[in-house]
């Protein structure tokens, strides 16, 4: 797989690099041996991490071009979580060596409230990361309320720094500056994501005018719009959330299952245990949702001419929106969709019916009658001497093994797109 989100990482490390610079011309306003400044250098660039997670949580649109994508830039927040309290962790055993060394023999380190408050941050950072590792276990929506929580360690974090900094933290020199405009930033963000996001951002709104189960447990949402229409593009996906209060469903991020339409949108929703399968019970034509922007990079069009898309179970959902859509003529795809039996199949029919194409080849995959689908049965339906692209949606292990299969065969894969809807 291609490295994604390099105008991402490049945006991190430049941000990374001014703090040091910066930080490397500053004289600390406090007697501080040179490891308690390197340590606090450490908290700061904690700090730093912690303001782009808090960004990132924003779902801002310029996060889909930074890190190719909303779906990757929540990669990037996990290991940003990951690195800002090992940062975090590393100064608060280094200012204690620090300290000691300024001190003369037989006194105590005085220590103030601001000081003091840096070890309870640090304690809450390490339990919610351990909850964030456990998020599989975790629905949805638990784990959004959970991560609420995070503003609290932040906040005391923020205080931690501002009363404890051996560096000018209030002046006008360049470092102070820089450090207070991305607290200002961590700080911005938090409080939108938290408590603006949800009443904002959903301004596109839309009634239910059409329902229809596609295959067992996935119901298939056709709504008109109320008002302005979302503009997107086939393979995007949006965050939902229901305006009535009596279907209690929150926002919820779904892949739009059609192309592109004037006057109406698609969501294919399949029931996982958690709001979705009251929402299955529940909703009827009428009722109304709101959704966000389009987010996504998963475009066959930047893709090499020849493709192979593969769908799995749900993930028939963007794939669909792609089959939907003009087909270039000098492209040519292979198009394999894999379902468990004849109930959880979505939209087998319509694939079966649409119409013949040259440059569009459809391969279906009842694995309850012909086994799993693997690279090895990809491959013979393919020239062995062309660069292909492959796009897949669907489960994670189906799309190891293939990912496996394609690196120790014979057919010749420029890159494996996909996205990543694990946002926790």
């Amino acid at each position: 797989m291609k490295l994604k989100g390099k105008l991402g990482i490049f945006s991190i490390f430049f941000s990374v690099l001014i703090t040091i610079m910066f930080w490397s011309f500053e004289q600390p306003v406090k007697d501080l041996a040179f490891i308690g400044q390197v340590s606090q250098l450490l908290g700061t660039l904690a700090l730093l991490g912690f303001a782009w997670n808090n960004f990132i949580s924003t779902r801002q649109p310029i996060l889909d071009k930074l890190f190719d994508g909303l779906d990757q830039s929540y990669i990037y927040h996990k290991y940003l979580s990951i690195i800002s309290l090992a940062l975090a962790m590393v100064h608060a055993m280094t200012i204690g060596m620090s300290k000691a060394q300024n001190l003369a023999p037989g006194t105590r380190p005085v220590k103030s409230i601001f000081i003091v408050l840096g070890s309870p941050s640090m304690t809450l950072f390490i339990i919610l990361v351990i909850v964030a590792f456990m998020a599989k276990k975790i629905d949805y929506e638990k784990w959004k309320s959970i991560h609420k929580l995070v503003l609290i360690p932040y906040v005391i974090a923020l205080f931690h720094y501002y009363g404890s900094s051996s560096y000018v933290v209030f002046g006008v020199t360049p470092f102070s500056l820089w450090i207070n405009i991305v607290n200002a930033i961590g700080v911005i963000s938090a409080v939108y994501s938290l408590f603006i996001y949800e009443k904002s951002s959903f301004k596109y709104r839309y009634k239910v005018v059409n329902t229809q189960f596609v295959a067992k447990g996935m119901l298939q949402i056709s709504g008109k719009p109320i008002g302005e229409n979302l503009n997107y593009k086939a393979g995007q996906f949006a965050f939902l959330k229901f305006v009535d209060a009596k279907l209690k469903f929150p926002s919820h991020p779904f892949t739009i299952s059609e192309a592109p339409h004037k006057d109406e949108i698609q969501f294919t929703i399949k029931s996982l245990g958690d709001h979705t399968g009251s929402l299955l019970k529940n909703l009827k034509v009428g009722d109304e949702f709101a959704v966000e922007n389009a987010h996504g990079q998963f475009n066959y069009l930047t893709g090499t001419p020849h493709q192979i898309w593969i769908a799995g179970g749900i993930g028939i959902t963007p794939l669909r929106s792609f089959y939907q859509t003009q087909i270039p003529k000098e492209f040519s795809i292979d198009f394999f969709y894999a379902y468990n039996n004849d109930q959880e199949g979505a939209y087998v029919e319509e694939i079966n019916s649409l119409p013949k194409r040259d440059n569009f080849r459809v391969h279906l995959y009842d694995s309850s009658k012909i086994g799993f689908l693997t690279a090895a049965e990809v491959a013979k339906h393919m020239s062995k001497d062309v660069s292909v692209d492959v796009y897949f949606c669907g489960p994670k292990p189906m799309r190891e093994s293939l990912r496996k299969g394609f690196e120790t065969g014979n057919l010749k894969v420029n890159a494996l797109y996909f996205e990543e809807f694990q946002f926790r």
